[in-house]
């Protein structure tokens, strides 16, 4: 299960028509972060492509590993290359859940006891959560909205406002790469909310 903040959101931030939204996370200096957009894919269709997809790395990651994939799970290790800091490493643990009503998530959370142990080279990341939420668009059942939520913790020394901006960043990052994919596969009209 994913633990999350209890507070409220807040609008943080507008970037390319995105608005992130941000809440404090009790005992941490960093931030839990939020943005929707639509992506014009029906959800089970959209779920099911994001799930094909997995084991092809974005541009940061140096390696990974698959080592565990159903139906329902994914585990996975990885090394990633970061601009300013040490490169880091994780493993992660996927979960795949249909909530009825043609709605779905994709529930991700660090497991680094499932995988390999600390290698020398990297600074071991010790929490990335967060979920995808996908469903039907009310005005269109071939449109699925798409709420990204994540928190993570990158680890080592850096200080929290050296990583905020980061963070921001990563969030709408993750959703461009996401309707691009999405748009240039299947046809256009992803209309960010």
């Amino acid at each position: 299960m994913v633990a999350s903040s209890r507070e409220p959101w807040q609008k943080h931030k507008v970037k390319h028509g995105v608005l992130v939204e941000r809440r404090p996370v009790a005992g941490s200096s960093f931030y839990e972060y939020r943005a929707m957009v639509t992506i014009p894919l029906a959800p089970a269709l959209l779920i099911e492509d994001m799930w094909k997809t997995v084991e092809k790395p974005g541009p940061v990651v140096k390696k990974r590993q698959m080592l565990r994939k159903g139906e329902t799970e994914i585990v996975f290790y990885d090394q990633i290359q970061t601009p300013v800091v040490s490169d880091r490493d994780y493993t992660m643990r996927l979960q795949k859940v249909a909530l009825g009503g043609n709605r779905f998530q994709m529930i991700f959370q660090t497991a680094n006891e499932l995988g390999p142990g600390p290698d020398p080279k990297f600074v071991r990341i010790p929490a990335i959560r967060g979920m995808w939420i996908i469903e039907a668009d009310p005005g269109a059942a071939d449109r699925s909205q798409v709420t990204y939520q994540t928190y993570s913790d990158p680890g080592g020394s850096v200080p929290a406002f050296v990583i905020h901006g980061a963070h921001v960043d990563q969030v709408i990052k993750s959703l461009e790469i996401l309707t691009a994919r999405i748009t240039n596969q299947y046809g256009s009209g992803a209309v960010p909310k």
